[in-house]
């Protein structure tokens, strides 16, 4: 998997993830951005960056809940990486192309939960809280964003909490 490909991945499922979370869906985080009230508060204040401005607020949500479940400081999670990952998604977003078509991922829940399947591979057993995947390393590996994909997809489906995250040892 490229580098760019990678990218592009992480923001997919970033995206279909935090909307799937979001309260109107699955309430995993109390955030609606991508509901009408957060989109009727957002295109007047930033009508060309909305996407870009929903998707930043629906990560901030996820990570203060990841964060809380997981813990901070030596770990990494989708809504959490290093600086180079962070800074190399949230450059996809500014183009406004990107912004569009990963905004169409996102027009319902089971358009989300498609998005979501499709980037997994299958887990014999769906978990529940914190799932370790590997450590730092194994973050631009292809199949561990796979595996990321295919507990969330279990979760949203089995209506539970799973918080998919890697370790830096």
């Amino acid at each position: 998997m490229s580098q760019q490909q990678l990218i592009e991945t992480i923001a997919t499922l970033r995206l279909a993830v935090g909307f799937l979370g979001e309260r109107p869906q699955s309430n995993w985080w109390m955030s609606a951005f991508f509901g009408a009230t957060g989109s009727a508060f957002l295109i007047p204040a930033v009508p060309k960056t909305v996407v870009l401005a929903q998707f930043h607020g629906v990560c901030r949500a996820a990570a203060r809940v990841h964060d809380d479940r997981i813990g901070v400081g030596s770990v990494f999670h989708l809504f959490r990486l290093p600086d180079d990952a962070e800074q190399s998604v949230h450059r996809l977003l500014l183009r406004p192309e990107s912004a569009q078509r990963l905004s169409k991922l996102v027009q319902d829940h089971q358009s989300a939960l498609e998005t979501v399947k499709a980037h997994a591979r299958s887990v014999p057993t769906p978990a529940i809280g914190p799932v370790r995947m590997g450590r730092a390393a194994d973050l631009s590996k292809r199949d561990s964003w796979r595996g990321v994909a295919a507990h969330y997809a279990a979760a949203f489906q089995t209506s539970t909490e799973v918080f998919p995250f890697f370790s830096a040892i």
